[in-house]
């Protein structure tokens, strides 16, 4: 199948780069979402967020700033997402 072919294949590039298979490479929903919650923190960083936004800026100025920073944050992500990739034992 697909699945034995991706997986053979990611099993080989594992092997030129002088590792061998050791983990599992699945995880589950809430372990995901488990994770996510962690890295952004977002009970804590809403009201600081909110707070100096308000003072600072106004609405228009939360508005801004985050679709602006949201543009950033994604850039960064594709560019971790092609990292981890390429090195799959990095978290890929």
């Amino acid at each position: 199948t697909a699945q034995e072919a991706q997986i053979s294949q990611s099993d080989r590039r594992l092997n030129e780069l002088g590792y061998a298979q050791q983990f599992t490479r699945s995880m589950s929903f809430w372990a995901v979402v488990g994770m996510s919650f962690t890295a952004i923190g977002i009970l804590t960083g809403m009201s600081s967020a909110f707070q100096t936004g308000l003072f600072s800026g106004g609405p228009l100025g939360l508005f801004w700033g985050w679709n602006i920073c949201s543009i950033f944050m994604f850039l960064i992500a594709l560019c971790l997402a092609e990292i981890s990739s390429v090195w799959p034992t990095a978290g890929g």
